[in-house]
Formats: C-alpha cells, structure tokens, sequence
C-alpha cells in the first residue's frame, strides 16, 4: 500500500459497493482535469502545474583514454566524473590548485546502486569529485579494462524559467514536523524538465540508510543549492538516472533538503543503496567525510530525519530490522540481513561512506529517540459485565501513559465490528449492550465467542495494542 499521507488511527472498514455505468470516452485533457478535480483534496503531493525559475545545467563529456589526462577547468565548473560503458576501471583524480597539487582520491565506483529497472538504461561510473576552490586543472589517471570512457564536468549554466506538470511537495506526513523546516526541490533550483521515468514508490520505509555525497567540504551555506543542483545533472544527465539519488540532503550547517522527487511523507525509491534501495530513506550529507569530521549541526540534523522517518512510518530509530537483499556488493539477491533501523551505506556495501559519520551513527539514533519522546503505553484495562447478556452492558476501560487517540472495539468470531468508541485523552472506554445494528434495527448479539480490542496512538510511534477475549450469552428476559 503507498503511503499517501499523514499515519491513521488503526480503522477497520468495509469497501463500498461498486458503482456500474455506461463507458464514457474522455480525452487526455478531460481525463488530467477530471483526477486532479477528485484526487486534488486527498493527495497534497498530486500533479499540479508550476512556473519557476532555474539554473539550467552545462555539462561538457569529452572521451577519454586509458593512462592519464589533464583538462582545464572554469569557475563554474563544479564537480568532476568518469563513466563508462563497460568494464571496471579504476580511477584516480587530483586537481590544481593556487596552493599547488592535491593529493590523488579514488573515487568510487557506483554503478550498481539504482534499482535494477533504471540502472539497465544508466552509465557506469563513479561518484561525483568536486572541484577545489580555485582549481583550474584536473588530472585524471585511468587503469584498468574500460570502453566508452568519458570524462564529465559539471556547473551552473543560464538560469531559465520552466512550465512543468509534476508532483509537488507533500508535506502531509505527521513527522515531517520533526524535519524542522525542510527545503524543497524549488528552493535548490531543481530544472523539473531534466528528470526522466516515473516516481516509485515502496509500501513503507523500514529503515534509514546515512550517506555522504563526497567531493569537498569547503563550501558557504550560499553554495549548497549549486552544489545539489550539480549532483543532480550529473546522476541525470551523465549517469542517466531518472533523478537525484537521495530521498533528502543534509548540509554541514544543518539544512535539510528535499532530494529525489515524489513528495515528502511518502516512501520513494530512490537510488543510493545499491540492493536495499526499496523500502529505505537515503539521506546524504554534502560533503566528503573521509577528510573531515561531522559538524554538531550535521548530527542533530541527521537526528531529525531519522526521527521524521521513524514518526511517519512507526518505528524505533535505535532498535534494528531483518532486509532482503535485491543484490549488492556486500550481499547477494534473497539474503536476509539485519540492519540498525538507522544504518550506514557500508553496511550493504563495498564503501567507505558515510566516512566518519559513520561513528556518529549512535548519536544519532539517541537523538532521534529524544525527539520522538516516549511512545504511548496502555497502562492498565479492566473489563466488567462480561459474560453479555443483552441488555446488561459491558464496560471496557483503559488507562493510557499519556494523551493520545484512541479506539475500543469488539468484534464478533467472524472479525465484524459490533461496537465502537473513539476519543483522544487518556482514558479509552466502552459501553456495549449486547445489541448489534442489522436490517431490523438493533438485535441482541447472538451468543458466542467475542474479542475486545484498544488501540491507542500518538502518531508518532508504532500504536499501543491490548486485545482479550469476551463471552456472550442469551439475552435476560424479564420474567
């Protein structure tokens, strides 16, 4: 089931009856018009029609050799990238500086972290290196078995207005409070035109998984929305994914940013855990953890994204879940393995990311924790009047550690709601007589086995259940 917006009290329903009628042909036009006017209300992240300004991408691919090249490079260039077509190279890549040359970094292959479906129409390559501040050369060195190698420059180009017709921002989840006021995909200048294929989405999201993006850590909270935008034309466009990988983007000053599309609240699929990339949130920090340590800011930044996700999918951000592999590096399609509900990249692959945020992993599941507060408890439920004899009553009552909204209920052996109460407080009761609604009205219940049901829940976490059984007899009748 896709996750459409904010968590539910748990409410079992019937499905309406179907309604048949004549075949009506509409056009394209009638048939967009006609969803968003029935969709519109339900759906926040529905299709919509947007006018924006953004800065469109310039990307240069040159071909490139075996051995080593060197290219020149310009100030609005700002990251660098290989692909290839087939083979496994290994590249090495260092750029000049006023300061003089840098070190060589090897950056990493991750040619097999979409899912299968998108990456059978992508190029293999490896993740994006940013250029240095007032770099103007950059030295690649390629060995290895490789075809098709392109060296790929990615920066700003023209900004430009766009007209498009996608998926707005959802923020409907009843988490996404937690994200503390999350940028959106407008907001870094996303060119909605450049994306390709449909958004997809998995049933929920079981677990985090705690990324860095790489590249450099020198850079302005001004800087961030270029940097992103960068990412985003080089997975697009150079790499042929059908969008930006990470679901969300923290930055070293702790914005949180909207990544792949498909709405905040909702369970998309995106591209950064090769294998695990259904049913798990990838968040990346922008920057290369492997030559710097996390800020604070970054911490409690990742703390809340993991507290968003557990509060909007009902989970324990320190506690860990059982995954199935589609394939990976580290573990191979059909393998079960289990994984901090907040875990790292490295932990399901071959990589060395998230870096040093990976130590930090502890701090912040307890941090999400403490933001989520303590999950509601069922304290204490007593049930009187039971056997039921119609029209004797029967009272169940409950006691909840905190507020929250609740629900009583009994059912008959069939699973058929026979009586219900709803409230929000701390104090969930019931008072059934016996009797059920039919055609006739209401009848006594016929006699048998009965369960009781209380579901509490505060929205945030995984709802608080107590269940028991009940038995009912012959109605009293009154001599």
């Amino acid at each position: 089931m896709i996750f459409l917006g904010r968590p539910t009290v748990w409410r079992p329903s019937l499905p309406p009856d179907p309604v048949v009628g004549p075949a009506v042909r509409l056009s394209r036009r009638a048939v967009v018009l006609l969803t968003a006017a029935l969709l519109g209300p339900a759906l926040p992240s529905l299709a919509t029609t947007t006018t924006s300004a953004v800065v469109a991408p310039a990307i240069r691919s040159t071909a490139l050799s075996l051995g080593a090249t060197t290219a020149a490079l310009t100030d609005r260039d700002e990251l660098v990238g290989v692909t290839w077509s087939s083979g496994s190279p290994t590249v090495r890549v260092r750029f000049l500086t006023p300061r003089g040359w840098t070190a060589f970094e090897e950056p990493e292959d991750d040619s097999d972290v979409p899912v299968a479906e998108e990456r059978e129409r992508a190029r293999a390559g490896t993740e994006p290196v940013w250029r240095p501040t007032g770099a103007r050369l950059v030295d690649v060195r390629v060995t290895g078995a490789a075809t098709g190698l392109r060296l790929v420059t990615v920066g700003d180009g023209e900004r430009r207005t766009t007209r498009g017709f996608g998926l707005a921002q959802a923020d409907a989840a009843e988490g996404s409070a937690l994200l503390g006021g999350v940028r959106t995909r407008k907001d870094w200048g996303a060119d909605e035109s450049l994306r390709s294929g449909k958004v997809t989405y998995a049933g929920s999201v079981q677990a985090v998984v705690v990324h860095h993006t790489a590249g450099g850590n020198d850079y302005s909270p001004q800087d961030v929305p270029r940097k992103i935008r960068a990412d985003y034309a080089y997975h697009v466009q150079a790499r042929g994914w059908s969008d930006l990988g990470y679901n969300l983007v923290v930055d070293r000053y702790g914005g949180i940013w909207e990544g792949r599309a498909g709405g905040i609240g909702r369970a998309v699929i995106g591209a950064h855990a090769a294998g695990f990339n259904t049913g798990t949130l990838g968040v990346s920090l922008l920057g290369d953890m492997t030559k710097a340590a996390p800020t604070p800011e970054t911490v409690r930044a990742m703390a809340r994204v993991a507290a968003y996700a557990g509060a909007t999918w009902r989970f324990d951000p320190t506690a860990t879940v059982t995954l199935t592999s589609k394939g990976s590096p580290r573990y191979r399609s059909g393998t079960k393995v289990s994984l901090g509900r907040v875990h790292g990249h490295r932990d399901t692959g071959k990589t060395a990311c998230p870096g040093a945020l990976y130590d930090r992993l502890g701090d912040i599941r307890a941090g999400a924790k403490a933001l989520l507060g303590p999950a509601v408890r069922i304290t204490d439920v007593t049930v009187t009047g039971a056997p039921v004899h119609a029209p004797t009553p029967m009272v169940v009552r409950a006691s909840l550690s905190r507020p929250a909204t609740w629900a009583v209920e009994v059912h008959d052996a069939d699973g058929a709601i026979v009586a219900r109460a709803t409230g929000e407080d701390r104090s969930p009761h019931l008072e059934w007589n016996g009797l059920r609604q039919d055609l006739a009205g209401a009848i006594p219940a016929g006699p048998g086995d009965y369960t009781w049901h209380v579901r509490a829940d505060d929205r945030w976490h995984p709802v608080a259940t107590r269940d028991g059984d009940v038995q009912v007899g012959l109605p009293l009748v009154p001599l």
